[in-house]
């Protein structure tokens, strides 16, 4: 998800509540934006919840007001800690006091005393900092695989002929360089509804180069190799770091799987990914290989 707005306030009270509500409904219309809202926190599992939202939100919206909300001046420490940057707005309603985290903010927060007054103003700063539906803190996952022709790949366990599929994995954000990238292959849901850790977890190829680690530059892609099916052997296979000859199968029967991927960064939320995979291999035969496996990424 892009374009994902963190909004951190109070809401004990209708009106604050009903603003709020009017608030989501202004991103969504007037800027395609997604926003997220923490209803209520009770629990440890509900704070833990809050914090895994935040880290993969892109913007944060902070609104104070005149009842203080503790937690949402906590919520603002950790955006700051998170490097939201310039991708934070605060506003406080008239009155309210300089409390909390809100004290140590650079520059002063946008005052607002109605309602009506606080839409507008928020309406107007999301247009002044150019939040957008497109941009995205963490790294994005490309929703359409790419399926290689046959071509001979070789590694440290030798060569073969086969098929690949791969994924773009973009870097949306002009400051920063995702260093470090790393895709594995985490686990495994099997046709009869079992979910198993994937045999083989080391570090995937990277489409194009001999690496299995990339650095992903701000405003560029990288194509990482997620499985690939052989001409002259049934089943899956993985091209990775683990250093087993012959390289093994991870799955060989027919079948209807669920992958699932993760990728890691430093200083990047890591993301998760599953590929809906129906293998349908069959043996060469001249001049057609009859290989009708297809595979999807599959909507969170």
């Amino acid at each position: 998800m892009t374009g994902k707005v963190f909004i951190s306030c109070g809401m004990h009270l209708k009106r604050e509540r009903n603003a709020v509500g009017a608030i989501q409904g202004l991103l969504k219309t007037k800027f395609k934006l997604n926003p997220y809202v923490a209803i209520a926190v009770q629990s440890l599992d509900d704070i833990m919840n809050i914090t895994k939202e935040l880290r993969s939100s892109d913007y944060y919206l902070f609104i104070d007001f005149k009842r203080l909300s503790l937690f949402s001046h906590q919520e603002l420490a950790l955006a700051h800690n998170l490097g939201f940057g310039g991708n934070i707005i605060v506003l406080r309603q008239k009155g309210t006091q300089l409390k909390g985290f809100l004290r140590y903010v650079q520059g002063n927060p946008e005052a607002f005393n109605t309602m009506k007054e606080l839409l507008e103003k928020v309406e107007t700063l999301v247009r002044q900092k150019g939040w957008s539906s497109d941009y995205s803190r963490n790294l994005i996952i490309d929703p359409i695989l790419k399926r290689s022709s046959v071509l001979t790949y070789g590694d440290h366990t030798g060569q073969t002929l086969h098929e690949s599929w791969s994924v773009k994995i973009e870097n949306r954000r002009s400051d920063v360089a995702a260093v470090g990238v790393v895709c594995i292959l985490d686990s495994i849901l099997l046709p009869s509804g079992t979910r198993q850790p994937s045999p083989d977890r080391g570090y995937l190829k990277w489409a194009g180069h001999r690496d299995y680690e990339r650095t992903i530059l701000p405003k560029s892609t990288e194509e990482v190799a997620l499985f690939a099916t052989r001409v002259h052997e049934p089943g899956v296979f993985l091209l990775s770091t683990l250093d087993v000859v012959p390289r093994q199968p991870i799955l060989i029967p027919n079948g209807k799987y669920e992958l699932n991927y993760k990728v890691f960064a430093q200083d990047f939320q890591m993301i998760e990914f599953t590929v809906a995979l129906d293998l349908k291999w069959q043996a060469a035969s001249p001049p057609v290989w009859g290989n009708q496996t297809n595979a999807q990424l599959k909507a969170r």
